[in-house]
């Protein structure tokens, strides 16, 4: 039992709560990874929208340049126009630059060319032609072209050029060059911090940095490892770079405006740093639960099965006949139940034993009794034929003298010598044993003619399914004679018998209107009709000499004990000078068997 509660508490808990735990931390960590995609996904457009709205205004503030009068006049004086030349630049310089560059710090030159290999910028830059003719190339893309990174005294400036178009015969007449200090972009980039260690990084369309945190990687090649993973995808896409076994997430932008990439490097960990911290406080939760479960699980089944165990050992005791066993009490309503229970069953064991030993014995005691009784009935019966036959001459010759009363005592005491011989342990119909007590009755008020007898039995349905011993009322009437009026030279006056149903009972009263018994020996005798071992031999040696002489009662108690049971026989409701009530419980609907069997001995 112990190993299957092992068993048990590793398959439906331990093992459960460890793939719950795995499904969880995979599930939570894909869906922290895809939310943290798609947010720098976002940061990373709206940095570039943000870019490319800068470009945008940047490119509609040179626009008002393009039709100014004065910007034509530039780019049709030649070399040798040189007092015309200056008085144009001077105005350029003071009221279109002046202009343009007010309000943005970001610029650091400004510089006009013409076709005619003059130029002029805000900071008197000199630019050589080959300068000029390199940026003309390189414009060639399109009207407004970001360039690149240039270094001049150690400060690194984006270069933007903006072409100037003939409007007669729609030709390239001039360049703008704008070199831009990079502080304005980095203000916009640096307003974006991707967690602790993030970086981001702006890249042109020459695969050359044009921003990271790390000057020192202006202007340099981008990554081999990007150019690699990056190729095949789209233009806006995202993948893990894995190096020295740290994995990052990669997400890059393309502007169409700039042609410029911007790339986002978050490292996995720090996104999943919160839930891997969480991940390892739930799992160091979930194992001292689990410990904690397992101890107090664990000790709770040990002490279970242990006590199980115990008493297991205490029922093969019994098993093997050893009903002296006890089992200690327990500790908890269950346990102390189950041993109460255990320790109640081996008592009641006992008891039934002993009282199936008692039984037997009382048995054997009461069988002895019964051959006795017929022995010493055999010893006293001398010839029953010759008393059946001698009574039977009386009554003959009474009818022919015409003697009814000695012909109706005659019969009557034939019909009782008949009825006593039968085993008195038979069991038969009440209405049989009332017929032998009207019998008895008869002869008596022949002894007695003063004598009044009032009988009456309730005779409505169940009447004729009581039963009793054969000899159970005749007798108590005959101590009434007896005991109530002859001891105490009373004349018989009164005898009642009645009987009536009470619930599943038959209750039958014996009154007489004789002298009763003294209130001790009363209470004695009730005292031993209560009790549920009934041995006449045992109660007769306990009685005295006076009360020995009630010894019928005990008889006729103890036999329909025996018949019956505990529940049913004598009590003594009244007993004083004014008479005596003997209360006789007989059952209702008893399953006895009715005997009609006659002792051959009893026939005439």
């Amino acid at each position: 039992m112990r190993t299957n509660l092992i068993i048990l508490f590793i398959v439906f808990l331990c093992l459960p709560l460890l793939v719950l735990s795995k499904i969880w931390y995979d599930k939570t960590t894909d869906s922290i990874e895809h939310s943290a995609k798609l947010f720098n996904e976002q940061i990373v457009r709206q940095m570039n929208g943000q870019l490319n709205a800068y470009f945008s205004d940047l490119e509609r503030s040179t626009l008002p340049l393009i039709a100014h009068p004065l910007i034509k006049e530039f780019m049709s004086i030649t070399e040798n126009e040189a007092y015309n030349r200056f008085v144009v630049t001077r105005k350029i310089e003071s009221e279109l630059f002046q202009q343009v560059v007010f309000g943005r710090p970001e610029i650091f030159s400004f510089t006009l060319y013409s076709e005619n290999g003059l130029h002029v910028s805000n900071q008197g830059a000199y630019l050589s032609d080959d300068d000029y003719g390199t940026y003309m190339q390189l414009s060639n893309r399109a009207n407004f072209n970001v360039m690149g990174i240039r270094w001049i005294n150690n400060t690194p400036l984006l270069t933007i050029t903006r072409k100037f178009t003939d409007t007669t015969h729609y030709q390239t007449s001039g360049l703008l060059v704008i070199n831009l200090r990079l502080n304005e972009i980095w203000n916009i980039v640096n307003q974006v911090q991707l967690g602790n260690t993030g970086s981001i990084w702006i890249a042109d369309s020459n695969n050359r940095i044009i921003y990271d945190r790390d000057l020192d990687k202006l202007g340099s090649q981008i990554p081999d490892w990007f150019t690699t993973q990056a190729y095949g995808l789209q233009e806006n896409d995202t993948f893990i770079h894995k190096e020295n076994k740290t994995d990052t997430m990669v997400i890059f932008n393309k502007s169409a405006y700039t042609d410029w990439s911007i790339v986002s490097e978050v490292p996995i960990q720090e996104l999943n740093a919160d839930l891997i911290e969480l991940r390892n406080v739930t799992i160091w939760a979930a194992l001292i639960l689990t410990l904690v479960a397992s101890f107090i699980i664990g000790g709770y089944s040990f002490y279970i099965t242990g006590s199980l165990s115990k008493l297991e050992k205490l029922m093969r005791q019994v098993q093997d006949g050893n009903l002296a066993v006890n089992a200690p009490l327990r500790r908890g309503k269950e346990l102390k139940s189950l041993y109460s229970g255990f320790n109640q069953m081996v008592w009641e064991l006992r008891r039934l034993i002993e009282e199936v030993h008692t039984s037997q014995l009382r048995e054997k005691e009461l069988l002895l009794k019964q051959k006795e009784s017929m022995l010493r009935a055999l010893q006293s019966q001398i010839n029953p034929h010759f008393l059946y036959n001698t009574l039977e001459m009386i009554n003959s010759y009474a009818i022919l003298e015409g003697f009814k009363p000695i012909s109706r005592m005659a019969t009557a005491l034939a019909d009782m010598f008949r009825f006593c011989m039968k085993d008195s342990m038979y069991v038969i119909p009440l209405q049989d044993e009332m017929d032998h007590v009207r019998t008895y009755l008869d002869i008596q008020k022949e002894r007695f003619p003063d004598l009044q007898v009032d009988i009456h039995l309730e005779q409505e349905e169940g009447y004729h399914r009581v039963f009793t011993a054969r000899l159970t009322l005749q007798p108590l009437i005959e101590n009434c004679f007896i005991h109530g009026y002859e001891e105490h030279l009373l004349k018989p006056s009164y005898i009642g018998v009645f009987g009536q149903r009470v619930h599943d009972k038959y209750i039958i009263r014996i009154v007489d209107h004789g002298k009763g018994m003294p209130p001790h020996i009363l209470r004695t005798y009730n005292s031993a009709f209560k009790a549920v071992d009934v041995d006449s031999i045992s109660q007769r040696n306990q009685l005295s000499d006076e009360e020995k002489q009630h010894v019928g009662l005990m008889n006729v108690h103890a036999r329909i004990r025996l018949l019956f049971g505990v529940h049913f026989g004598l009590h003594i409701t009244q007993s004083d000078d004014n008479g005596t009530i003997i209360t006789l419980t007989f059952p209702l609907n008893t399953s006895a068997a009715v005997y009609s069997k006659e002792d051959p001995l009893c026939t005439a």
